[in-house]
């Protein structure tokens, strides 16, 4: 489906391997990799570019974010060949209404609705960027099996 919306200039690569299942709720999943990847079309503009989506599972993966739980974590990770960041600009990436697009061509929700996603699923997400070179965000997500429910939900007697 995202292949459909981006320029013909803008390849995509497709990193995957096997991981557990997920605790979380597929629309809003989605959501979380069309925003990313439409972000880095974005970054990439009209120029020929690259848009890597990589997904694995570690047990441990130091420097990357990890969840709250213990053992093993599922990653995505959403990289570009686009613009890059400055540190000021990657400080502030998930503030709700911070953007660095022209007046009318966004509304700066996208990557704080990312961040809110990636939290309520128990994940972290983290981005790395560097001006001229790119950007990379990563997130982590628990393995179904490690997700604990933190709110109960208690049916009325009928």
């Amino acid at each position: 489906m995202l292949r459909a919306g981006l320029p013909t200039s803008i390849q995509i690569i497709e990193q995957f391997r096997e991981v557990p299942p997920v605790f979380g709720d597929e629309g809003e999943l989605h959501q979380v990799v069309v925003n990313l990847v439409t972000n880095a079309a974005h970054a990439i503009g009209t120029a020929a570019g690259r848009i890597t989506v990589s997904i694995w599972c570690a047990a441990e993966a130091p420097g990357l974010p990890q969840t709250r739980g213990d053992g093993p974590v599922v990653y995505l990770a959403v990289a570009d060949t686009g613009c890059g960041m400055d540190e000021a600009t990657l400080d502030r990436v998930f503030e709700p209404f911070f953007t660095t697009k022209e007046v009318g061509d966004g509304t700066g929700l996208g990557l704080s609705v990312v961040h809110g996603i990636v939290i309520g699923h128990g994940g972290t997400i983290a981005a790395r960027s560097t001006p001229g070179e790119g950007s990379r965000f990563t997130l982590s997500l628990p393995p179904m099996n490690q997700h604990q429910p933190t709110v109960l939900i208690e049916t009325a007697a009928a």
